[in-house]
């Protein structure tokens, strides 16, 4: 989770936590106002236990005589609101968590309220869009990569697709023990975006943050943060649990562009917080179109699934599937 969720998500409870207490501030003056009997026992209570205070701290021994006196005012009200069809909840806040009481905390940790909040926004900015409604792995459909030999390759599309969806899953199930990052290559329409989005999906279920992007768009923000002081959407990319950049080689980068690319990836590498990047192209080719530094990084820090077989969406299309 990112400081800029965090911040969001605290403020918007401790916004609830205030209008719940000021509700309820509301709702007392109301009931005193109908019955002006119960103010003025809750303000004999006060008195009461203020003086008797007061003479405790002065050494005298009057604590069970002030416990009985505040014993006889309690029943008094309580019997007061009764004949007023009360309780002593309608001056209490109504929270909107009753666990934590709109605080986020709950035994020292995060709530389950402040959890759910916490992936709601997640999901919110993670530019996935609607893809999480239909992708995941337990949909994962391999009827579109055959058994058989394909090519020059040692597995068949089918045995591959199988090796790489058990090294995403693992990526997914094992996230903060992962050590490389994942490089999906291969050509269009044979499960990288899928497989990307399966594990964004999980990940922000789990509460991570994600942020998922064409490589086009990656590249497009990068050349606008070159004109404005806010440079708040660069560190996104460089703290967000996990970084998702689609299509990497089919935008136009620059030698600006290029070289801030790296550090991300540099700076995200350092922090050990994982990337995921797929591509069209060859391996080979990014040390042409990115430079050495690029490519050493991508080579070393990365594992490489390759992506063969017949593109997906033309099975689907001669199938008469959706």
């Amino acid at each position: 989770m990112t400081n800029q969720i965090y911040e969001k998500i605290r403020s918007e409870f401790e916004q609830k936590r205030r209008e719940a207490q000021k509700a309820a501030r509301m709702r007392k003056n109301e009931i005193y106002a109908a019955v002006p009997a119960l103010a003025e026992i809750d303000r004999s209570i006060n008195l009461t236990a203020s003086e008797y205070s007061i003479r405790i701290i002065n050494g005298e021994n009057v604590e069970n005589e002030m416990e009985d006196k505040l014993k006889q005012l309690s029943d008094k009200k309580d019997r007061c609101l009764s004949q007023h069809g009360l309780s002593r909840k309608d001056f209490m806040p109504v929270y909107s968590c009753p666990l934590c009481e709109d605080t986020g905390i709950l035994n020292g940790e995060f709530c389950k309220c402040f959890k759910s909040r916490i992936i709601q926004e997640n999901f919110k900015s993670s530019n996935i869009g609607n893809n999480l409604d239909y992708q995941s792995f337990e949909k994962f459909d391999f009827r579109f990569y055959p058994d058989d030999k394909y090519g020059s390759y040692p597995l068949t599309p089918y045995e591959n697709m199988k090796r790489n969806y058990g090294i995403c899953k693992k990526f997914a199930d094992n996230f903060e023990k992962a050590k490389k990052s994942l490089l999906l290559i291969g050509g269009t329409g044979l499960g990288k975006t899928y497989l990307s989005t399966c594990i964004a999906k999980q990940l922000l279920t789990d509460g991570k943050s994600v942020i998922y992007i064409s490589a086009v768009d990656f590249f497009k923000r990068i050349e606008k943060s070159r004109f404005e002081q806010n440079d708040g959407e660069m560190k996104m990319f460089e703290s967000c649990d996990l970084l998702i950049i689609d299509d990497l080689g089919t935008e136009a980068p620059s030698a600006y562009t290029i070289a801030v690319f790296s550090d991300i990836l540099d700076k995200r590498w350092r922090c050990e917080r994982k990337l995921i990047i797929s591509s069209n192209n060859r391996l080979s080719e990014f040390e042409k179109i990115y430079g050495q530094r690029v490519f050493s990084r991508l080579a070393g820090s990365f594992e490489c699934l390759l992506f063969y077989g017949k593109d997906i969406r033309v099975q689907k299309f001669m199938n008469g599937e959706d």
